[in-house]
């Protein structure tokens, strides 16, 4: 089992669907509980993983917690979930990197018992940049600095883009390919 999280925008929805596929899990709607959840069958080397797809993660009154409700909506999601927990994967767009990641990262610790769940990052929306990679040679000095660690990372793309106008085929194919490998090898 494996629970994917953070902010609304950050492109779990997107993951997921690359993951699966095909389009199963569509961007989370505001009117819907914080953490409201749904696993997805993904085939990583031949074993079945679930991956659960939380709801974006919603800021407290202070923006310097997690909402109650996100808070007793996760703790049910790891309650639930039977046969434990696997693998925490945090995803985070690259270009709406904040101070909040800290904040989310500590909520899911705190709430799952401490760091006794592996923990990756997935930085996406990195389909412009070459080498994809070269985003957490830019910018893992910034996590450190506040006390974020990974078990692992994957700096990656969930989109095709468009259509090529001279051939079949998609803009952002190479890399999109690319990027589904890096995360079942994570995973």
């Amino acid at each position: 089992n494996v629970v994917l999280f953070g902010e609304r925008g950050a492109g779990k929805s997107s993951l997921i669907n690359m993951l699966v596929g095909q389009d199963v899990s569509s961007p989370s709607n505001p009117d819907l509980a914080p953490f409201a959840s749904r696993g997805y069958a993904v085939d990583v080397g031949g074993r079945e993983v679930v991956v659960w797809d939380s709801v974006g993660l919603q800021k407290g009154e202070h923006h310097d917690t997690l909402s109650e409700g996100a808070t007793r909506n996760l703790q049910g999601l790891i309650q639930n979930i039977h046969s434990g927990l696997n693998l925490l994967l945090f995803c985070v767009n690259a270009a709406r990197v904040s101070e909040a990641l800290g904040i989310n990262y500590d909520a899911f610790y705190s709430i799952i018992g401490g760091k006794k769940v592996p923990i990756v990052l997935i930085v996406t929306g990195l389909e412009d940049k070459d080498p994809m990679e070269g985003w957490w040679k830019e910018n893992e000095a910034e996590f450190k600095r506040h006390g974020l660690t990974f078990d692992g990372h994957a700096c990656i793309t969930t989109t095709r883009g468009k259509p090529l106008r001279d051939g079949p085929g998609h803009r952002h194919d190479e890399q999109y390919e690319q990027s589904k490998l890096a995360v079942k090898e994570l995973i």
